[in-house]
């Protein structure tokens, strides 16, 4: 079943078309993968699914409920909580208090623990979140994320600047979310974290939608490899 269907979704700004037509529809309770060069549109798209940025034309449904897309605040309510590249999270307050308020928007009190010993924030937690290593600061915007309950979780590079380790640790994490029904739509340039992921993957190239199918076939498709997974490959290589 969709949970969340969006339908041909343009987004313009000025004379620059950043998605023309892009049409994808997201299986409840699966991973789906969103990869495609940079200025592919990936980014645009999630900020129209969270409700950051308007469509120009386009229709989305969520959870059976016509209308989106919604500004964010509404599109959080009905569930769409998406992360961002740079963490949000309030750099001068300490983790404990930064989980402390999202608890007021999300969570009950009681239950940050949930969120606390899956991401490895336990030692820090009375710390000043700007003071500490990227990665945590990353792990804490993750946390607020999840503190507000999501229904859909849209994970925007969740792997950058994570060593080895933390890519394996992150990735169990975000199998977890996902085996407790969480629905995520994870935008990824590591190809290997993300394909080890996702149940499905969609592939956008300069504002359109070039494949859409399961990891495997992304793989195999001639078109994806001339135009994105080729040229990533090329340059692993070198």
């Amino acid at each position: 079943m969709s949970l969340l269907a969006v339908k041909d979704v343009t987004v313009k700004f000025g004379g620059v078309v950043a998605l023309e037509n892009v049409s994808l529809d997201i299986e409840q309770g699966t991973i789906q993968g969103l990869i495609g060069p940079n200025g592919a549109g990936k980014t645009t798209l999630i900020n129209v699914v969270s409700g950051l940025a308007p469509a120009s034309s386009g229709r989305m449904n969520f959870d059976g409920q016509d209308g989106g897309p919604w500004p964010m605040a509404e599109a959080v309510r009905r569930g769409i909580v998406r992360t961002f590249q740079q963490s949000r999270a309030f750099l001068g307050m300490t983790v404990r208090e930064n989980l402390t308020i999202a608890a007021t928007a999300g969570i009950r009190r009681g239950e940050i623990g949930e969120l606390i010993e899956p991401l490895g924030l336990a030692p820090v937690l009375d710390r000043i979140v700007g003071e500490l290593p990227y990665s945590l600061v990353r792990r804490t915007g993750f946390a607020l994320a999840m503190a507000l309950r999501p229904r859909l979780l849209l994970l925007d590079e969740p792997a950058v600047g994570l060593t080895s380790a933390e890519l394996s640790s992150m990735a169990g994490v975000i199998r977890e979310w996902n085996r407790k029904g969480i629905t995520i739509l994870l935008v990824e340039h590591n190809i290997r974290f993300l394909m080890s992921l996702a149940d499905r993957v969609a592939v956008l190239d300069r504002g359109h939608l070039l494949f859409e199918g399961t990891p495997d076939q992304c793989q195999q498709q001639q078109e994806v490899i001339d135009v994105y997974l080729g040229r990533r490959h090329q340059h692993a290589a070198n």
